[in-house]
């Protein structure tokens, strides 16, 4: 036998907590390290847990150690995490130059695209439509207001 096996001990608030954030949490990380926290509570090991979920031992316990500092909370995913948008809607300079940009060749993207590259943003058709539509959407909401 190599250690100790480590188990998570909850509490009925804990357990709760926890089945909420499995069951309701947004984001799937963030309920699959729910459901980590969970069967370690109902007896699996973490090389158990390790193998279900496809992760390395480590990183099992480090969710176990995030979970005991800081609870549910610690589970979620922070602030900051991937790659900034290369555009942001909020930002109206961008908002401005691309509905410029898309004015003078409404039918046809890739002079807008190239022009975009040229400033510093490249980017892909797709994210460029994502983008539009994202706007498109702000632009309903805002008039559903008036």
């Amino acid at each position: 036998m190599r250690g100790k096996k480590r188990y998570i001990k909850l509490t009925e608030t804990q357990r709760e907590a926890l089945q909420s954030g499995f069951e309701k949490g947004k984001k799937a990380v963030f309920r699959k390290r729910c459901h980590m926290i969970l069967l370690s509570a109902q007896g699996f090991g973490i090389q158990q847990i390790s193998a279900l979920y496809q992760l390395s031992r480590m990183r099992v316990g480090y969710w176990f150690d995030r979970y005991e500092q800081g609870g549910v909370e610690a589970l979620k995913t922070n602030r900051g995490q991937g790659r900034p948008p290369i555009l942001r809607i909020d930002n109206e300079a961008d908002v401005n130059e691309v509905e410029h940009l898309v004015d003078q060749n409404a039918q046809n993207l890739k002079p807008a695209l190239a022009e975009l590259e040229r400033k510093g943003k490249p980017m892909s058709k797709r994210t460029l439509q994502r983008f539009l539509k994202k706007l498109d959407d702000v632009g309903n909401d805002f008039e559903e207001v008036l």
